[in-house]
């Protein structure tokens, strides 16, 4: 299953979406509003009190309380990614790819509400209740549950990145979605005082994020299908910008 990890350098245009769809992920609107309820919950206080800052040891305690949180739905995603990789190598046939890159072209519509089922708009998630004197488990427990959670924002990209995964036969794809995903909770958690007028601002632009990663799925669909990703991702190797991490 480990070698499900192994990327090749054609497949870069697939990494780099896969991290612009985790970023897409955490400016979803069911993820971006809870980010301050999240840091704070984790860090075990307020996020920020009115005329009041952190101190540098509150700030570094919550930003490891969130590095665990990021491990724990980063595990995961990552474990989902290598059992995709897998099954992607055992059967290693045009068929996969085709069927990959219908779902993420339906996916894609469901994003830019042109397809509306129930099971898109249904939130089934694991509660794991936190234990403040658990730690930083207790975070990697609430990561965990995050990541089992399915909403109508995270369950299409996701969704789509494991369709990717599995016609790739990799599971780096699922590496490069948790860093884009991950990054920005602790980039808000290392300045959370600072970010908190950034992340209200963001709010007005959540619908605009949602369509433009519909776009870029159904685009990223349809290249899957007629496999113009491995053409494009060789023909970046070839000038020297592509990513090889085969091992």
């Amino acid at each position: 299953m480990l070698g499900s990890l192994v990327l090749n350098g054609s497949t870069t245009p697939s990494l780099a979406l896969a991290l612009v769809a985790g970023l897409a992920s955490f400016l979803s609107p069911c993820v971006l509003p809870l980010v301050p309820a999240y840091i704070g919950y984790l860090g075990g206080r307020a996020v920020v009190a009115p005329g009041e800052r952190r101190t540098p040891a509150q700030r570094l305690t919550t930003f490891l309380h969130a590095l665990a949180f990021v491990v724990g739905f980063s595990v995961v995603f990552i474990a989902l990614g290598l059992a995709a990789g897998s099954l992607g190598r055992l059967l290693h046939a045009d068929w996969v790819r085709w069927i990959g890159g219908l779902v993420m072209v339906f996916f894609g519509m469901a994003l830019m509400g042109w397809v509306k089922l129930p099971f898109l708009y249904t939130e089934r998630r694991v509660h794991i209740q936190a234990r403040p004197g658990w730690g930083y488990l207790s975070s990697l427990l609430v990561g965990i549950s995050f990541a089992a959670g399915w909403t109508p924002c995270i369950g299409p990209v996701l969704g789509s990145i494991l369709a990717l995964s599995l016609s790739a036969r990799s599971a780096a794809l699922l590496v490069a979605y948790s860093i884009g995903l991950g990054l920005p909770f602790l980039l808000v958690a290392l300045a959370v005082d600072q970010a908190m007028a950034f992340l209200r601002g963001m709010r007005r632009h959540l619908q605009t994020v949602q369509i433009v990663t519909g776009v870029l799925l159904i685009l990223f669909g349809v290249l899957l299908f007629m496999d113009w990703l491995r053409v494009i991702g060789d023909w970046m190797m070839q000038l020297g910008i592509g990513w090889d991490l085969g091992l």
